[in-house]
């Protein structure tokens, strides 16, 4: 290991601590970027990386392969994952018979398209993500193993999604990627029960939309409504096109650009963006979407940013915020387990592009084992499929009422740790044991304070007010 790492960050690994340096992101032939990393077993068993390195995408082939690392542009709002040959073999490490013993390392590699950008966020699964990269530093020679030489074989497609950040207010949430905003307007806002006759409050909610609207450079606007999945098709489907329309005729007479179309439809309780289980889900279903090409960004100042989070290996992590939960939620076990763990904010940091990393640690100071697999998701959504990540950590700007979320790619891969046993992600905290997490967002610029909630289930832990550094 003589390769001094440009950065390391700790891989939380449930066959116990591990580390992955980063060494490489270079430049490389035929318009590619080549990445170069090194995985550290720092503990005393063997650490499989069998499907754990894996893309988390729904039906992603090849689990035995390291397609889950990601470059995060945020700039451009795109995630690149590693190229195929024209004949599918993936431009990465094949991990299929890959552990690593105590004490020794693994050298990995990824071969991506060139994103055009000077810096980007580096994404490996289990791992803290490796903030505000420069692209062009570290020597990229082919790494052991690697077989497949981009210079001499038939490339395939571009493998590239969408960056999508979501916010949330108790009006509406919105999701802007690389092109397109969809808002999605809460019906209980806009109508009164069963009926699509707009309400007083509705307006001033649709002349934010209309202007918005009139920024927007496309000229065609979709207005979707949806029903939760109580009462019948019957009723279901006219309500949500009855709703759909008053809407459209709405935004008609508030938007003031002209040569725009607007194509209104009701699908009644199909495509949910939450569980149905209760009402809070339900309430997130009823709903009217309006989606158009994205506005252009308005030109604000960013908060000065300081360096990104880097973790040494030694001493004690920065602490920004901290909390102690105290449910006593009357003999709720899994709720109350959260009684046990300490949760501590250890970096908040904006890169130029505009993404925003948060770090955080969670750590058992009770007495006895706590389970943790599965407890950090964004609850009931179905916005990221396969889930089991810590979604639901959230960033909250209270002034203006509104609420940031992870951000996700185009296929709701989230860009943040996963908690999943898929992916050997630790599942149990033993008493004084911790695991350190982080999650990509991307909060308006002018920013430069937000409150961290870290979401248990269907309660949320309010761990303190930080500073965007």
């Amino acid at each position: 290991m003589s390769e001094k790492p440009i950065a390391s960050e700790p891989m939380e690994h449930e066959d116990g601590p591990a580390h992955v340096d980063l060494l490489a992101v270079g430049r490389t032939a035929r318009n590619t970027v080549t990445v170069r990393l090194r995985i550290v077993n720092d503990g005393q068993r063997r650490l499989r990386l069998l499907t754990a390195l894996k893309d988390m995408a729904p039906n992603s082939p090849g689990s035995e392969l390291a397609n889950g690392i990601a470059l995060v542009d945020g700039v451009g709002d795109k995630v690149y994952y590693p190229m195929t040959t024209s004949t599918g073999s993936c431009l990465c490490s094949d991990v299929t018979n890959v552990e690593v013993a105590p004490g020794k390392p693994q050298e990995l590699y990824a071969v991506y398209a060139d994103p055009r950008t000077t810096r980007v966020t580096l994404s490996v699964p289990d791992t803290v993500q490796f903030a505000d990269v420069p692209i062009g530093v570290g020597q990229a020679p082919p790494a052991p193993g690697q077989s497949v030489d981009p210079a001499k074989v038939s490339l395939g497609q571009p493998n590239v999604r969408s960056l999508v950040n979501s916010s949330e207010s108790a009006v509406q949430d919105v999701d802007d990627d690389d092109n397109d905003r969809t808002m999605r307007l809460s019906a209980d806002v806009l109508f009164a029960y069963d009926k699509a006759v707009l309400t007083s409050k509705a307006r001033g909610v649709l002349q934010g939309v209309a202007q918005q609207i009139d920024r927007s450079r496309g000229d065609t606007v979709k207005i979707d409504g949806y029903t939760d999945n109580t009462g019948t098709d019957a009723v279901n489907q006219p309500l949500s096109e009855q709703r759909a329309q008053a809407v459209q005729d709405a935004l008609k007479s508030l938007v003031t650009r002209q040569g725009i179309t607007f194509r209104p439809a009701g699908h009644g309780s199909q495509n949910p963006v939450a569980k149905n289980d209760d009402e809070s889900g339900r309430k997130r279903n009823r709903r009217v979407t309006v989606a158009f090409a994205k506005p252009p960004e308005p030109q604000t100042t960013a908060a000065s940013a300081g360096p990104a989070f880097r973790w040494s290996g030694e001493g004690r992590l920065p602490v920004l915020a901290t909390a102690r939960p105290n449910f006593h939620a009357d003999g709720n076990t899994t709720i109350e387990g959260a009684d046990n763990l300490r949760f501590d904010v250890n970096s908040l940091h904006r890169e130029p592009s505009g993404l925003v990393t948060l770090v955080w640690t969670v750590t058992d100071v009770g007495a006895q084992d706590q389970m943790i697999g599965g407890s950090f998701d964004k609850w009931l959504s179905l916005e990221y499929p396969g889930a089991t990540t810590t979604s639901g950590a959230s960033l909250v700007d209270r002034a203006g009422q509104m609420r940031y979320w992870p951000s996700r790619d185009g296929q709701g891969v989230c860009v943040c740790s996963s908690t999943s046993e898929a992916v050997y992600a630790t599942q149990v905290l033993h008493p004084n044991g911790s695991v350190t997490y982080s999650g990509v967002y991307k909060p308006p610029a002018a920013l430069s304070t937000m409150d961290v909630q870290i979401s248990w289930f269907a309660e949320k832990i309010d761990v303190g007010s930080v500073p965007v550094r």
